[in-house]
């Protein structure tokens, strides 16, 4: 069954590094990427652009910007 997985991080070495390190994994999945913690909600209520998504695992960043991953957490 295929997981889905959402990332939310703004720096882009991290984000390549978690591409590369889910690479490795015997895991079929789809990976969300979003930049700060507004575009991440957007994916989790399905606001603007994006599709709704029930992820199996979200990876978060604390600090970015436009919305912390605290503030995210929050809400």
């Amino acid at each position: 069954m295929k997981k889905t997985i959402l990332l939310i991080d703004d720096d882009y070495l991290d984000v390549e590094s978690v591409k590369r390190a889910l690479k490795k994994l015997p895991l079929e999945y789809e990976l969300y990427i979003a930049h700060n913690g507004v575009d991440g909600l957007a994916y989790l209520t399905g606001d603007a652009d994006c599709s709704k998504i029930v992820p199996d695992l979200i990876l978060l960043d604390i600090n970015m910007p436009k919305m912390n991953g605290i503030e995210l957490l929050r809400i």
